[in-house]
C-alpha cells in the first residue's frame, strides 16, 4: 500500500511539472545574438590561420618533402628498396624493388587526375613551381632531373640530394636536402 501511495505522488508531480512546460519553448533573441557574436569572433581569428593554396611553391614543396618521409617510411615498412626519381622538372615517380641496386623497378605511386592530366599524387609540383636544380653527394647534375634517391630497408638514402625549386612567376627558391641518414630538411623561401 505504501508502494502505491508513493508511485501515485510520483506520478501526480511529474504531471504537475510536465503541465508548467511550455511546449512552444525556444531559443531567445539575445540567446541566438550571442551564438551568431561568438561565432563571428571565432571566424575572424580563424581566417588569417588559413594559408593553404595561396604559395604553391611552399605547398609543392612540402608536399614533396612529406613523399620522400613517406618513400623512407615504407622502405622500412614493407622491408624493401624505395625510390624517388624525377620524370620531368614538375614531377617525380615512387617506385620499389629488392634492393637499391636493382634493374626492375615497380611503380607505387598513385596517379590522379590534375588540371586535366594524369599526374602522380603528391610528387607533382603546382604551377608554376618546379625542379631547376639538383646536387646528389656535392656535384651539380645537369639537367636537373638526372638523378635518383633510393631508402634501403633501414631508411638510409644512398645519397644526399640537394633540390632547389623555384615558383617561376615569383622567382622565389626554396631548397630541399635529403640527407643519407634519411633526414629532410627544407630551406626558408628566399
Amino acid at each position: 500500500m505504501r508502494q502505491n501511495n508513493l508511485s501515485l505522488v510520483l506520478y501526480k508531480y511529474l504531471t504537475q511539472y510536465q503541465q508548467k512546460t511550455n511546449s512552444k519553448a525556444g531559443f531567445s533573441l539575445i540567446e541566438v545574438l550571442v551564438v551568431i557574436a561568438l561565432t563571428a569572433m571565432l571566424a575572424a581569428f580563424a581566417a588569417p590561420a588559413i594559408t593553404f593554396g595561396n604559395n604553391p611553391l611552399k605547398d609543392s614543396s612540402n608536399r614533396i618533402a612529406a613523399s620522400f618521409k613517406l618513400a623512407r617510411a615504407k622502405a622500412m615498412a614493407q622491408t624493401s628498396a624505395v625510390r624517388i626519381r624525377p620524370v620531368s622538372a614538375t614531377e617525380f615517380v615512387m617506385e620499389r624493388a629488392a634492393r637499391c641496386s636493382d634493374t626492375t623497378w615497380t611503380n607505387i605511386s598513385d596517379r590522379v587526375e590534375k588540371n586535366g592530366q594524369l599526374v602522380y599524387e603528391d610528387l607533382s609540383f603546382d604551377s608554376p613551381a618546379q625542379l631547376t636544380a639538383a646536387q646528389v653527394d656535392g656535384t651539380a647534375v645537369t639537367p636537373a632531373t638526372n638523378w635518383n634517391l633510393c631508402f634501403n630497408t633501414r631508411g638510409v638514402a644512398n645519397r644526399t640530394v640537394v633540390l632547389t625549386m623555384r615558383d617561376t612567376n615569383t622567382s622565389q627558391q626554396r631548397t630541399m636536402t635529403v640527407f643519407r641518414g634519411g633526414t629532410v630538411d627544407l630551406s626558408a623561401i628566399n
